[in-house]
């Protein structure tokens, strides 16, 4: 693997394969909602969907009739932290997929028309996000518990927010955002390297680096308790306990916990709420790492004659945890986290990434081997501290989405009244 920064501060890592006969590559881009302000919530997202409208020398036709020529993928996502724009393409049509890639982060057109059409577009996509019972929850309970904090925005931005987004706008927090320090290439497989050197430096080397990258500020958690009345047939519950922010090397050992919980098949939550009760239709953990901050969840899909009795259930378990883990648990638990390691990284859309996003969210890239390392080597103990950390029931918060119950009933299940 090679790493290079270039002088203004673009990072570029490659990862040749020889013997593979396509090659995956993509631009990271530092700008996500957590880099936006309140009225500029939605900006992010709305990017990346205009890239795809144009740059000054293609049109959107011609970006479609490229990529179909290409016979393989270019697509693009916004998170919190990062927008990316990436392409899998054979080996053959690397370097021209590559390059058009290049001109649309580079050089998108925002023309006032396309603005409009992508706007309404947008627009669906969040009423479509609003009939959805676990992303509605979501929303809410980051909200509640980071209120007022760029982390507490959607990354979609509001209906609000999106409508009032002008071209002008969009084309200020392009200039501001997409310079090439806050920028990640990587590129894995069988692909030119010379090639793909001589597009990055037209499309990048001449560039002047951006203001530095500052971290978002997050604030203090807040536990809340969060209801949406929507006419689902299930409601969503979602607990959370503050998490471990990205680089904070216990957050593996929370994954093994993670797993035990309810991250799997075997899990306790999911054995006694799913497979023992029948309270539940899915039931799930999950420890999501921001920058500055973090969340270990539980979502439920339930239906309102079950809800309270699967509360009580999941509070139950989570309460008992931290001092009845047991080493049979534990191994289940971290060969399913090396199995999800040696699959993931057999991909090289998957190895790609994970170069990009290990340099771009944390500044340095862990090996296969040396994660692989760190799973094998975690005691009991270990885990059990993380449980530790995050299991502070004093800090619980909880959201829900659909034929909700009174707030007075949440808070009795959540105090064990």
């Amino acid at each position: 693997m090679e790493r290079k920064t270039l002088p203004n501060g673009l990072t570029v890592v490659f990862e040749p394969i020889s013997f593979f006969r396509s090659a995956s590559f993509g631009i990271w881009v530092r700008c996500g909602s957590q880099y936006e302000g309140a009225e500029e919530n939605g900006a992010s997202h709305f990017i990346e969907h205009m890239v795809f409208k144009g740059t000054k020398d293609l049109s959107a036709m011609d970006i479609a009739v490229k990529t179909d020529l290409f016979g393989g993928q270019v697509n693009a996502y916004t998170t919190k932290e990062y927008t990316c724009f990436y392409a899998h393409t054979l080996s053959t049509h690397a370097p021209e997929a590559f390059e058009m890639l290049c001109d649309m982060v580079a050089n998108p057109r925002f023309d006032e028309r396309d603005v409009e059409t992508e706007r309404g577009v947008i627009l669906d996509e969040i009423a479509m996000y609003e009939d959805s019972a676990d992303d509605v929850a979501a929303d809410l309970l980051y909200a509640g518990v980071w209120p007022g904090m760029p982390l507490s925005r959607p990354i979609l931005g509001t209906a609000k927010t999106v409508s009032a987004l002008t071209a002008s706008q969009l084309r200020a927090f392009h200039r501001e955002h997409y310079t090439p320090n806050h920028l990640v290439v990587s590129v894995c497989g069988h692909f030119d390297r010379a090639a793909f050197w001589e597009i990055i430096q037209r499309y990048f080397g001449g560039q002047a680096p951006g203001a530095p990258v500052l971290g978002p500020e997050c604030g203090i958690w807040t536990p809340c308790l969060s209801l949406r009345e929507k006419d689902f047939e299930q409601t969503a519950l979602l607990f959370g306990l503050p998490g471990l922010p990205m680089g904070d090397e216990g957050r593996f050992a929370l994954a093994v916990f993670s797993n035990i919980a309810g991250a799997n098949a075997s899990s306790r939550l999911f054995q006694r709420l799913r497979e023992e009760l029948g309270l539940v239709y899915s039931v799930y953990s999950y420890h999501a790492a921001h920058a500055g901050a973090g969340i270990f969840g539980v979502a439920l899909t339930v239906t309102p004659d079950c809800e309270e009795q699967a509360i009580e259930e999941t509070l139950r378990i989570l309460r008992g945890m931290k001092d009845s883990l047991t080493q049979e648990e534990l191994t289940r638990s971290k060969e399913q986290l090396k199995a999800g390691l040696v699959m993931n990284g057999e991909g090289i859309s998957a190895r790609c990434g994970n170069a990009a996003r290990g340099l771009l969210l944390e500044g340095h890239i862990r090996t296969e081997d040396e994660l692989i390392g760190i799973v094998d080597g975690m005691t009991l103990e270990q885990v059990a501290q993380a449980a530790e950390r995050v299991l502070d029931f004093q800090q619980l918060a909880l959201s829900a989405a659909g034929r909700v119950k009174s707030k007075e009933i949440y808070q009795s299940l959540i105090d064990g009244r």
